[in-house]
């Protein structure tokens, strides 16, 4: 089981379905690979930005698929839902908000509402791999609805997981907004909330991430009754993150602009 749930953990931000190649290979011929500094305020959908996923999942640990009409902007707001509608062979559907281009070191922060209910995680991933013909390296935090007072933090190096570190917030993070955010450089890894250190991996390069990757923005439920999450129930009604601001800051030492 505690394998399972670090698998799962570390492979959130992965869309492993083979259409992603494909995907990936059109998005390319109208992007540049990797994008500079940027913040977004959700005023309305930037295509030229970021992805709608939808039509897979991206494993057996979840139990919904990704659908583009459970995303929406609302007040100036990013939402993310887990809906009882199905998706492909997945009785739920749920939502990911992805980046066209890779991001390479620098600082990320994304300001957001999690969702406190049994079974949910609403995360937040630095990813590339095999489906965009690189190594595996990832960087990831998330909260799972069962305890919304704790954050969970894993990474990748190269293919190889580090166990995910789980961080008490001090607060409630489904009552109110709160910045979540790391910074990334080729010696270390440092998770912050609200501006505040949590947390620090330090290593050589080829022992921490070190390859530019895309960011994605999920909500979603997983598929059985484990301890990570609980067993989900939907509750009659949608589920819904709220994600009021997206920001990432090139290191200086790597300007992309």
């Amino acid at each position: 089981m505690r394998v399972r749930r670090q698998a799962a953990m570390v492979a959130m931000g992965v869309g492993l379905a083979a259409a992603l190649a494909s995907q990936t290979a059109r998005a390319e011929t109208a992007f540049s690979r990797q994008g500079g500094s940027f913040e977004e305020r959700f005023a309305t959908f930037d295509s030229t930005r970021w992805q709608k996923s939808n039509g897979w999942s991206n494993g057996s640990y979840m139990g919904c698929g990704w659908n583009e009409g459970n995303l929406a902007i609302q007040k100036g707001k990013l939402t993310l839902s887990v809906t009882n509608q199905p998706s492909g062979r997945e009785a739920m559907s749920c939502a990911e908000y992805r980046t066209h281009r890779f991001y390479g070191p620098g600082t990320y922060s994304v300001n957001l509402k999690a969702v406190k209910a049994e079974g949910v995680m609403t995360s937040v991933s630095h990813y590339t791999g095999p489906p965009f013909g690189d190594p595996w390296d990832e960087i990831t935090m998330g909260i799972a609805g069962k305890d919304t007072t704790k954050l969970e933090i894993s990474y990748v190096a190269n293919g190889v997981g580090h166990r995910d570190t789980v961080i008490d917030l001090g607060f409630d993070a489904a009552k109110e907004f709160h910045t979540y955010g790391f910074e990334w450089k080729p010696d270390r890894i440092v998770w912050t909330v609200d501006g505040k250190a949590v947390h620090t991996a330090t290593g050589k390069p080829d022992e921490l991430p070190r390859l530019p990757g895309r960011l994605y923005l999920q909500f979603w439920n997983g598929a059985g009754d484990t301890a990570w999450l609980h067993r989900f129930q939907y509750p009659g009604k949608p589920l819904t993150a709220e994600i009021a601001w997206v920001r990432f800051r090139e290191d200086s030492s790597t300007l992309n602009n």
